[in-house]
């Protein structure tokens, strides 16, 4: 059994004086597990993109595994119109408990399935639609996560029709409004 990790007021121990097997720690990893798996098959697949793709969600720990139900939820709102969107809120439920999704992975998702009725969500578009930050943050509850985008989206779909906007880019319209006119995010949005 390893030790408990040294506490900060404790020098930290180095993986040459352990007097232990340090092989035991190898059973503890459990980082990425089955995207781990995959990529240590490296050897029999070819370097492609698509495998960079992967080996840099790996390192930055923001790979999310769908399983197959989900994926053929998500192409089920290829069939939603404008102003539909509310009719996706238990898909995007179970998006939000897959480890790594949050609103704006789950509203990116959607939006590359069907951009005229989803839209992202990020901070920078927000704050072009509200002149505030984007109160989510990952204690809230998924519910309330779901609600802010329906509503976020709804004053989408109303400012489109003021300022003549394809809905379809509206996301990447906001975005670059904000950089250019609002400047960066506060530091505390990050």
């Amino acid at each position: 059994m390893a030790p408990k990790p040294s506490s900060p007021l404790l020098p930290t121990t180095k993986a040459t004086a352990f007097p232990g097997d340090l092989n035991v720690f190898l059973d503890k990893y459990k980082y990425q597990k089955n995207l781990t798996a995959h990529l240590d098959s490296i050897e029999e697949l070819q370097f492609t993109q698509a495998l960079v793709n992967e080996i840099v969600l790996w390192k930055n720990n923001k790979f999310a595994q769908l399983d197959d139900e989900l994926m053929r939820r998500i192409e089920t709102v290829k069939g939603l119109h404008l102003g539909e969107h509310r009719s996706a809120e238990s898909l995007i439920d179970s998006l939000l408990i897959v480890r790594g999704v949050d609103i704006a992975m789950a509203s990116t998702l959607l939006r590359f399935r069907n951009p005229s009725v989803f839209q992202i969500i990020d901070r920078h578009a927000y704050r072009a639609v509200y002149g505030s930050r984007l109160p989510l943050i990952s204690s809230r509850s998924r519910k309330r996560k779901i609600d802010v985008y329906f509503d976020y989206l709804d004053a989408l779909i109303e400012l489109c029709g003021q300022k003549k906007v394809r809905f379809e880019t509206i996301d990447r319209v906001l975005y670059q409004f904000d950089k250019d006119i609002n400047g960066k995010l506060p530091k505390t949005e990050k």
